[in-house]
């Protein structure tokens, strides 16, 4: 019986030694690096893949096929277009502003009389209470709009890191 134990336990010795043994394949360099090129003014980036230029594209994919980096990648994609929605809204509240004040200014309703026995321009009181809102509601818009930006380039460093991880 001690002779049939020993045996198992040698055997099973063998296969764990085997196990240490195998050679693991080597991955080839999987990390995604960003290069800045051009001037600071105006600069764009490069993506290398194992030394190898890729297209932002095929950086997308990269990113989506890693769980935790696709979950920082589907953020950024959500707020890119927070960004777009609100510069849209800060152009439309805007635009709204502009023609509140062209409308309500002091010289919108002007118009001609006769005060104390000589002729002038005689200017109505106008609210500009609606270009006010408008003004307030484009400024939100537009920190709303900066807001997201940074979120973006937060979770797409994010996004890069995680995937990055694996391989380091």
């Amino acid at each position: 019986m001690k002779n049939l134990t020993f045996i198992t336990l040698l055997l099973l010795l063998s296969t764990i030694v085997a196990k240490a043994q195998e050679v693991k394949k080597a991955q080839p360099d999987s990390i995604i690096r960003v290069i800045p090129v051009g001037d600071p003014r105006h600069s764009s980036y490069l993506y290398t893949i194992g030394d190898k230029l890729r297209t932002s594209d095929e950086v997308a994919v990269k990113l989506m096929s890693y769980a935790p980096s696709a979950a920082e990648f589907h953020a950024v994609k959500s707020n890119v277009t927070w960004v777009y929605v609100s510069f849209a809204g800060a152009a439309v509240s805007g635009l709204g502003a502009v023609i509140e004040f062209a409308n309500n200014s002091k010289y919108a309703g002007a118009t001609t009389g006769v005060v104390n026995g000589q002729a002038s321009f005689i200017y109505q009181h106008h609210s500009l209470t609606g270009a006010y809102v408008f003004t307030g509601i484009a400024t939100a818009f537009l920190v709303s709009s900066m807001v997201n930006l940074s979120r973006v380039a937060f979770h797409s460093h994010k996004a890069l890191q995680l995937y990055n991880q694996r391989f380091e």
